[in-house]
C-alpha cells in the first residue's frame, strides 16, 4: 500500500515539475517577444533604424487591421493555406510510399539513387516559371513546385528513419517467426517515427515557401501574389504583416503536428517489443 502511495505521490511530483517547466518556456518565450519588439520600437523612435526600410511593430500592426479590414486577405488566405495543404499531403504521400519503396528493394534503391540526386540537386524555385508555363498560372502549378521541394524531404528523412531500425532486433524477431507485416508495424515504423517527424516538419515549411514563392512569380490569387504587389509599392509594413500571417499559418499547423506526434511517439515507445 505504501508502495502505491509513494508511486502516485512521484508521478504527480513529476507532473507538477513538468507543468513548472512548460509554463516556465512559456513566460521565457514571452519575454523574448517582448524584448524584440520593444528593442525594434526603440531602435526605429530613436533614429537607428529607418523605418522606411524596416517599418516598426506599431506599423505593422496597423498594417495587419487594415488588411484584416478587408476581404482581400481572407480570400488569398484560403488559396495560400489550399495550395500548402495539397502540396503537403502529397509529398507526405509520393514521399513515404517511395521510401517504403525504396527501402524494400535495395537493387532499386542502387538504380534510382543517383537520378533521385540529380534531380533534388535542382533549384526547383529557378524552374518555377517552367512549372508555370506546363501547368498554368492557377493552383496546380504551385502546387507542383511545392511538392517538388516536399517530395525529396519526405523520402530521405523516411529512408533516413527506416535504416535507423535496430538490425539486431530485426534479426531476434525474425529468429522468433515474426512476420514482415508485423515487423514492418510494431517496430521499422515505430522505430522511423521520430525521422518521420522531422521530416514532416521540414515538410510543411518548405511546401509554404514553395506556394508562396510560385505565387509571387506568377499567379492569379494568393499570399504570394499580395506580398508582390506591397513589395512594388515598398509598403515594407504590409510586407512584413503578410509574413507574420504565413509564420503564424505554419506555427499553427506545426503545433498540430506535435500533438500528433507526442500521441504517436507514445504508442511507439509501448510497440518496440520482440513480435513472437
Amino acid at each position: 500500500m505504501s508502495d502505491a502511495i509513494t508511486s502516485e505521490t512521484g508521478l504527480d511530483a513529476a507532473s507538477r515539475t513538468a507543468s513548472g517547466h512548460s509554463l516556465a518556456i512559456l513566460l521565457a518565450r514571452a519575454l523574448f517577444l517582448v524584448a524584440f519588439l520593444a528593442l525594434w520600437q526603440l531602435a526605429v523612435a530613436f533614429g537607428y533604424a529607418d523605418p522606411a526600410f524596416v517599418s516598426s511593430p506599431e506599423g505593422v500592426a496597423r498594417a495587419l487591421l487594415a488588411l484584416a479590414g478587408t476581404g482581400d486577405l481572407y480570400a488569398n488566405l484560403i488559396t495560400t493555406l489550399i495550395e500548402i495543404v495539397l502540396s503537403f499531403l502529397l509529398s507526405v504521400t509520393l514521399g513515404i510510399a517511395s521510401a517504403l519503396i525504396l527501402d524494400r528493394s535495395d537493387w532499386l534503391n542502387r538504380i534510382l539513387s543517383p537520378f533521385l540526386t540529380a534531380f533534388n540537386s535542382m533549384p526547383r524555385i529557378a524552374l518555377g516559371p517552367l512549372f508555370i508555363l506546363w501547368f498554368g498560372i492557377g493552383i496546380a502549378s504551385k502546387v507542383v513546385l511545392a511538392t517538388s521541394i516536399g517530395y525529396f524531404i519526405m523520402l530521405l528523412s523516411t529512408l533516413g528513419g527506416l535504416k535507423n531500425v535496430d538490425r539486431d532486433l530485426l534479426l531476434m524477431s525474425r529468429l522468433f517467426g515474426a512476420s514482415e507485416l508485423r515487423l514492418f508495424r510494431d517496430i521499422r515504423l515505430p522505430w522511423a517515427l521520430p525521422g518521420i517527424f522531422a521530416g514532416l516538419r521540414l515538410t510543411l515549411i518548405y511546401c509554404s515557401a514553395g506556394a508562396v514563392i510560385g505565387e509571387m512569380i506568377a499567379a492569379q490569387s494568393g499570399l504570394g501574389v499580395l506580398v508582390e504587389a506591397f513589395s512594388g509599392r515598398f509598403d515594407v509594413a504590409s510586407v512584413m504583416a503578410l509574413m507574420l500571417v504565413i509564420a503564424f499559418v505554419v506555427m499553427t499547423l506545426t503545433a498540430l503536428m506535435d500533438l500528433a506526434e507526442r500521441h504517436l511517439l507514445r504508442w511507439s515507445k509501448g510497440s518496440t517489443n520482440v513480435p513472437g
